[in-house]
């Protein structure tokens, strides 16, 4: 079987959709939500599991699961075969092309790598220290074994030698971050030595890189060591720990963010799965966009004495001109980070996320603390910080709302106080967003009537026969239409009259290999979307009913234009001074 065809049969395109949207039924066949490619308030994106496709009434766009990865993770159509193929145990021939080649080699790489340092930490007498120390960190096998968890030995060459004997040449370890070429001689040497070695993985759950924790007692180099960038891994792309927070994400509504890798392996201890560390970098609009796939709200994690508050006032601002709803969960004074709470109080932590408040209401709290409000230069001060954040609202009943609570705080009117803030609702210092796909116009109401009765008789049918002379009517003058009609009809009239399901599908399979394709399955699939939305819930008389009253306001409308058309003859006979030709178009403007 095609890898495409075998792919789609054990693909459920309901399970792969809701990876990145939240759906819920629609009526008794479909199901729906916000649109991932454009913002909307209302859900106009639709899924149905019968015919295994999607389509957005918003924006216009729809297909497949293969078009669905491809536009929302930006993919070629080989990767997306890639990428699918490997969710469901599909075998796909390696893509072709050098820079596919490259990447598909480095992912090979990391993956042995992490395989190779997880099988010395449990296995090698060399490691006994590193499980001494996993164990004094106290984490589990079980989340040591979640998160790829291994050990880098202090020797020169192990990792690098396993992989070249397993073909890897001594470039591509070079390339993919793994080993360095000696300083002195010929051959390449470990990148990582003596670490506790912590996967670094995308969004789909591939090691792209590494990060090295030094052992206890070991002076030599860093704390923390990170690969170096690659054609794989990009720090300002990736967030720790995001292949395991989609779904608990989605499910809770929220996903909190750490600074570091730890943090979020003892969170999961506690029981916190929808969390994510940035790995001590400030946070970048690529990371948040790839957050907004799976939520609206983010939680940042804050000490008491808000240390880590300046670092991410640039995300904040991101965030905010992204609308994404920030809060915080503050940490009980004089504990540093999750992991160490983890270690004295679980639950306390989980409590703590679970009551996190509003970030302006943090921030506030930080701003004024140590202030005295009846002096002018600490007011000053402090509209000095504030102001800008409100600026940065985006919404306007968020922003008034705490511009009402600043203006009380500082004993002025929230009428005084508004000129003063900054490009209101406009985030200043931050990046543009990136451009989301654009709402399509709306339907004309004829058109959206011939969708309605072409979309009708692909879901039934045993109507084809009864409307046929009625469409092929509605159809004329349209060749993108009658294309799709006779398609439909050579596929109705080839044999048995086909359950609904196999009726669709074969004729997808006649577009599939005709020039108009893309055209011809749109048209198909916002058909049968526009009559699911319809139809579903309206018992079998009013169907017909709303069917009968389309064709009779098609038969109106082209009533209309034929005698349209005939007027403008009949001026320009007249303008002629032709009287045979104004007797004959006036007969037939009467008839």
């Amino acid at each position: 079987m095609d890898p495409k065809d075998e792919i789609k049969q054990k693909l459920d395109i309901l399970d792969l959709v809701s990876e990145y949207v939240v759906l819920k039924p629609s009526g008794s066949t479909g199901f729906k939500g916000l649109c991932p490619f454009h913002s909307e308030k209302s859900p106009s994106f639709h899924v149905s599991q019968d015919r295994q496709n999607w389509h957005c009434f918003g924006c216009n766009e729809g297909g497949d699961c293969f078009s669905f990865v491809m536009k929302m993770e930006g993919m070629t159509f080989p990767e997306a075969l890639m990428h699918l193929g490997k969710k469901v145990g599909v075998e796909v021939r390696r893509l072709p092309t050098a820079e596919t080649n490259t990447r598909s080699r480095m992912l090979q790489a990391n993956d042995l790598a992490q395989k190779f340092y997880r099988k010395v930490l449990t296995d090698s007498p060399k490691a006994s220290a590193a499980r001494d120390y996993v164990e004094t960190r106290q984490i589990p096998s079980e989340l040591a074994e979640r998160f790829g968890i291994g050990f880098a030995t202090d020797d020169w060459d192990t990792l690098s030698q396993f992989l070249l004997k397993r073909g890897f040449s001594e470039g591509e370890l070079v390339q993919a971050g793994l080993s360095m070429r000696r300083k002195q001689g010929s051959g390449v040497i470990d990148r990582f030595r003596n670490r506790l070695m912590i996967p670094l993985r995308d969004h789909h759950g591939n090691t792209v890189g590494f990060t090295g924790r030094s052992m206890p007692g070991d002076e030599q180099g860093p704390k923390y060591m990170n690969s170096p960038e690659t054609p794989v891994y990009s720090k300002s792309h990736l967030l720790f720990g995001l292949d395991l927070a989609k779904r608990p994400a989605r499910d809770a509504g929220f996903i909190v963010i750490v600074e570091g890798n730890l943090d979020v392996v003892a969170s999961h201890k506690a029981g916190i799965e929808n969390i994510v560390a940035s790995s001590g970098t400030a946070f970048t609009q690529d990371q948040l966009e790839l957050l907004k796939r799976y939520t609206s709200t983010i939680v940042f994690a804050f000490d008491s004495d808000a240390a880590g508050l300046k670092a991410a006032k640039k995300g904040m601002s991101l965030a905010r001109a992204l609308e994404f709803d920030i809060r915080a969960a503050i940490l009980p004074e004089g504990v540093k980070d999750p992991d160490e709470l983890v270690q004295k109080d679980p639950q306390l932590w989980k409590q703590l996320v679970e009551h996190s408040q509003p970030i302006m209401k943090f921030f506030l709290s930080h701003v004024i603390r140590g202030k005295n409000l009846k002096n002018i230069d600490d007011k000053r001060a402090i509209a000095r910080e504030l102001l800008p954040a409100l600026g940065e609202m985006t919404l306007v009943v968020e922003r008034e709302h705490w511009l009402q609570i600043v203006a009380d705080l500082l004993q002025i009117s929230a009428d005084q106080l508004r000129p003063s803030i900054p490009s209101a609702g406009k985030p200043s210092g931050t990046s543009k967003p990136s451009e989301p796909s654009k709402p399509s116009q709306p339907l004309r109401k004829s058109e959206k009537a011939r969708q309605l009765l072409f979309g009708y008789v692909v879901k039934t049918p045993d109507a084809f026969d009864i409307f046929r002379k009625r469409l092929e009517k509605v159809f004329e003058g349209n060749e993108l239409w009658i294309t799709l009609y006779k398609l439909a009809a050579d596929t109705y009239y080839s044999g048995s009259q086909p359950a609904q399901k196999t009726y669709f599908s074969r004729i997808q399979d006649l577009i599939s290999s005709h020039p108009q394709q893309a055209s011809l399955q749109q048209l198909l699939d916002t058909s049968l979307f526009m009559a699911d939305e319809t139809f579903q819930d309206l018992p079998p008389q009013k169907v017909l009913e709303h069917i009968d009253h389309l064709f009779s306001m098609l038969d109106e409308e082209a009533a209309s234009q034929s005698k349209n058309v005939l007027a403008r003859e009949l001026r320009q006979a007249e303008a002629a001074g032709d009287a045979q030709a104004v007797a004959r178009l006036l007969r037939h403007l009467n008839e």
